[in-house]
């Protein structure tokens, strides 16, 4: 069923890029804004290809660790504090470090707020780049025109150059003289321009090294919020055992995981303050919750290579009836897989707590499986199989999100 293929890094992060942006209209491709000013400032200084690839690398990902809206829109104000705004880099850091292809700008993101200290050998030179990039590009206001307040950015930039990198800034002030500069920071075409101006490295990697990167996403998606910290772990678990108790091969199962792992990927652009809320949605934040599945394709079907992993992550609130989202897709165009992933997203919703409820029991889970199967809305013999043999699906999936839950503690251990 399955050709090995090879996948892009570098496409997964600005897919996931262009997502983490769609959380506030504050922040209108924030990210690569920065990527595109930091890779401009890394060019002018002769820094080394592979250099520069990590700096655009750590730019498109940079303010991952910001995970409310209101630290969103901090972090967006032109203020140098470094003190203030370290928790989310080193949130960031924490969040990718553990992928080798990412490991060099995870280290970037770490120090991408650090103010210019000649004495520093911990900071790396990318991360003073982008610290100036990310100012330049919050500065930018996309109301004006951006070439009547070129002048005035730079302005600003130039009071604080003492605690910028001094090569940085001088690359900087030889670049602010292009109109063509400041042009392409707000193109359109911003990402064309990026590869233009550099090979971006595409990091190759196969689905066995896609299958630890789905964990790492799973991480970048679920510690946002204790109440989703183990969710997609357990929705993977769950999803990987009913399709081996259904006959799919191992290679499939491993598929379907990774699947799993990244199925809720599109949340990231929805702000927390939405996913923690204590009680019901109004129908401006369900509206908005509803949006997650279509980003989740949306993401996936950019990247090259993950062959069928786009609709069986996506399709998980589509019902056999048509009734559900956002595609209102048919039964009879959903694949097996697809639907195995809808009874795991059920399963997996129901037994954990959620702000407003406490997780059910395995008795109250079997009743609401078996209500949606007669209602046309899960597929009866998935649903069947999953109650033959729900304990070992349901030890499964608890024994995930037992171990995602130790990673959320640690990772949020330390003061951070």
């Amino acid at each position: 069923m399955f050709v090995k293929k090879e996948i892009s890094v570098y496409d997964f992060v600005r897919a996931i890029s262009h997502t983490v942006d769609l959380a506030s209209e504050a922040l209108s491709g924030h990210h690569k804004k920065t990527a595109y000013i930091a890779c401009s400032i890394a060019l002018e200084m002769k820094m080394r290809t592979k250099d520069v690839q990590d700096i655009v690398l750590a730019a498109m990902l940079h303010d991952i660790g910001a995970f409310s809206l209101a630290e969103k829109t901090k972090i967006q104000s032109f203020g140098f504090h470094e003190n203030e705004h370290d928790r989310h880099a080193e949130l960031g850091y924490k969040l990718i470090k553990g992928f080798a292809p990412l490991s060099v700008p995870a280290k970037l993101i770490r120090f991408h707020h650090t103010i210019y200290d000649a004495s520093r050998r911990d900071v790396p030179l990318g991360s003073y780049i982008i610290h100036l990039a990310d100012r330049v590009a919050v500065l930018i206001d996309e109301k004006r025109e951006i070439l009547e307040q070129a002048d005035e950015i730079f302005s600003k930039i130039d009071e604080k150059r003492n605690i910028f990198l001094p090569d940085a800034y001088d690359a900087l002030r030889v670049l602010s003289r292009f109109e063509y500069f400041w042009i392409d920071v707000i193109s359109p075409d911003i990402d064309f321009l990026i590869d233009k101006m550099i090979w971006v490295n595409r990091e190759i990697i196969d689905t066995d090294m896609l299958a630890i990167f789905a964990q790492v996403l799973a991480r970048v998606i679920d510690f946002r919020s204790r109440f989703t910290s183990t969710h997609s772990s357990g929705v993977a678990a769950a999803a990987r055992e009913i399709a081996a108790l259904s006959g799919f091969t191992e290679r499939e199962c491993k598929m379907v995981e990774t699947a799993g792992f990244v199925h809720d990927l599109g949340k990231l652009a929805v702000p927390n303050e939405i996913l923690e809320k204590n009680g019901g949605l109004t129908i401006k934040e369900l509206n908005c919750i509803k949006k997650h599945t279509y980003y989740t394709y949306s993401i996936l079907s950019r990247i090259n290579g993950l062959d069928l992993i786009p609709a069986w992550a996506a399709f998980h609130h589509e019902r056999l009836d048509g009734k559900g989202y956002p595609f209102h897709i048919p039964g009879t165009e959903l694949s097996t897989l697809a639907r195995i992933m809808a009874v795991a997203d059920v399963i997996t919703a129901l037994t954990e707590d959620r702000p407003y409820r406490q997780g059910m029991d395995g008795e109250a889970t079997s009743k609401t499986l078996r209500s949606m199967a007669e209602t046309g809305k899960l597929d009866k013999k998935i649903v069947e199989t999953a109650l033959r043999y729900f304990d070992q699906i349901n030890q499964a999936r608890a024994r995930a999100q037992k171990k995602a839950r130790r990673e959320y503690e640690a990772f949020h251990s330390n003061g951070v």
